[in-house]
């Protein structure tokens, strides 16, 4: 009888316990590099998992207002680093001088991701690429996630050595100055970048890879192979700002204008923000007027006083899948969303990748391995050379059935759903007791 009654107490506690039990409340806020659209369509298709009510989105320039125009808070951050370029090419060196400032800026920047962490009462902290908002979480010991497809960027130096190494060759006393230039600026500045960069890794609870696992991961160049990193990476698929399920069952005339609407045969180009890509934007109307009977759409910021009618500039545009899947061909950067959004849609690629960044050139030449795409450099760039590589794409077999194998490998996965429950788990853990 004596136990029985015990017994009962216990249970009685137990009860009262868990009814005064702690709320969970989620506040995760995702603080979203700005340079580029991808990073804010992956983050979106991960948020749109989330209640309103849980999200908090920071970033800054185009990627702010996209999401403003979204049903979650937003709030304004400084950007981390500056990209220079110039005639297709990415320039590490000119980025390096423009971001001197960096090692005293990141203090700054770091101490507002912690005003923005405690303001909100931010329960988990996701960072596509940031390293602020990681440093920021850390030091206030809340649960950070990064998402990124890039671990390791030893080869951003590498590749400046191997430049080094085509300008001797070439003699020229102005490329020796401006190779030697870029040698100084790039090996003062590695042993430093690349040391943040590790301590940015270790300071990360986990790893979100928005890629296909090994042996299709498109971004395997690219990722640490030390066991510390490898053991905190998790590959969760393609993140897509969109369903793939309801994208194909609509229909995609209506966003065309009419005049558009009678081309069997379509071709994207897509080109964002970066001034530095306008080589490859006045190549296409060129393109255009050789092959009259192909629409070629252009998706980004520039502007063009050729008018013709198979050549319809869209400008930027938010749901640019819909352009996407009712083309034959997409001619990109191989920027790594981009080129996912293509995998999953099973569209062949022309890719040209911005001459120097050393993302796109390893996404690329992966593409092409894999057999989704063929690759131009700008100095091959012109329309004849363009001509070739479009026509002998549009008539090759090959790349659209890869593209369709590598599809259906990519829509097994529900990256958002899994990263959304991850995410959802570390914010109740800091809340459970």
């Amino acid at each position: 009888m004596k136990n029985q009654i015990l017994q009962k107490d216990s249970i009685n506690l137990l009860s009262s316990n868990v009814t005064g039990r702690k709320e969970i409340k989620h506040k995760i806020y995702f603080s979203v590099n700005g340079e580029g659209y991808g990073h804010s369509s992956r983050v979106l298709a991960i948020a749109r998992q989330l209640n309103p009510e849980e999200v908090i989105l920071g970033s800054y320039g185009y990627v702010l207002k996209r999401f403003e125009n979204m049903a979650f808070t937003t709030v304004e951050i400084c950007p981390e680093i500056s990209f220079v370029g110039k005639d297709g090419s990415f320039d590490i060196s000119l980025t390096i001088l423009k971001n001197s400032s960096w090692p005293v800026a990141i203090n700054q920047l770091i101490r507002e991701e912690i005003k923005i962490i405690q303001n909100y009462g931010v329960t988990c902290v996701v960072s596509d690429s940031r390293s602020a908002s990681v440093f920021a979480a850390h030091k206030l010991g809340i649960p950070c996630i990064l998402l990124t497809n890039q671990t390791t960027f030893a080869p951003f130096f590498e590749a400046e050595l191997n430049n080094l190494e085509d300008s001797l060759i070439e003699k020229s006393l102005r490329e020796w100055l401006r190779a030697g230039t870029k040698a100084v600026l790039t090996n003062a500045a590695e042993p430093f970048f690349l040391k943040v960069v590790k301590d940015w890794l270790k300071a990360t609870d986990e790893i979100f890879i928005p890629d296909l696992p090994p042996p299709y991961s498109l971004c395997l160049p690219l990722l640490c192979n030390e066991n510390f990193v490898k053991k905190k990476q998790r590959f969760l698929g393609p993140l897509l700002p969109w369903s793939w399920k309801m994208l194909i069952r609509s229909d995609h005339k209506d966003f065309l204008p009419s005049g558009f609407q009678r081309f069997t045969k379509k071709i994207v180009c897509t080109l964002g923000g970066h001034r530095y890509r306008k080589p490859l934007f006045d190549v296409i109307p060129l393109l255009a007027k050789q092959m009259p009977d192909v629409l070629f759409v252009v998706l980004g910021d520039f502007k063009s006083d050729i008018v013709l009618p198979n050549l319809y500039l869209a400008g930027f545009v938010d749901n640019p899948e819909e352009f996407y899947l009712s083309s034959d061909l997409v001619i990109t950067q191989a920027g790594h969303s981009t080129a996912m959004e293509l995998i999953t849609l099973g569209v062949p690629m022309l890719v040209v990748p911005d001459s120097g960044q050393v993302e796109q050139e390893s996404n690329a030449k992966r593409l092409c391995e894999l057999g989704l795409a063929s690759m131009l450099s700008y100095r091959d760039l012109n329309v004849e050379t363009l001509l070739v590589q479009v026509r002998y794409m549009l008539n090759e077999q090959a790349f659209s059935d890869a593209s369709k194998k590598m599809s259906k490998i990519a829509r097994d996965y529900l990256p958002d759903e899994e990263a959304a429950r991850i995410i959802r788990d570390y914010s109740t853990r800091v809340q459970a007791y």
